[in-house]
């Protein structure tokens, strides 16, 4: 099987909201539980990676990156996955938006 392609703005949104549902569309909530979440667990049953690219929207809350990139993140890594292990992040438009996915994952 091949690697999955993930681009936040053509399969999601090219303007990502607040963190949760309630808070309006297009959140991070949304996001993770809608889009990213199904597709990480593809890439993990079949050893694969996600090829997410960030670039394309309008910019990204902090809220949305953690709720949606660091909250799963926490949650598999309480069940011994490193979800870094299955995603790897592109953004040629803001390169430190993957820095900063990374730190909201690891939790530093």
């Amino acid at each position: 099987m091949k690697n999955i392609e993930l681009s936040v703005a053509k399969n999601f949104s090219p303007i990502p909201g607040g963190r949760f549902r309630e808070q309006g569309e297009h959140s991070g909530e949304e996001f993770r539980d809608d889009i990213l979440r199904p597709k990480l667990e593809l890439a993990i049953r079949n050893n694969i990676k996600i090829i997410c690219d960030l670039d394309g929207c309008l910019g990204y809350p902090s809220s949305f990156l953690d709720e949606s990139f660091g909250q799963i993140g926490r949650e598999l890594k309480g069940k011994g996955i490193d979800i870094l292990k299955y995603i790897v992040f592109i953004s040629k438009d803001e390169p430190t938006l993957v820095k900063d996915i990374q730190r909201y994952i690891s939790g530093n």
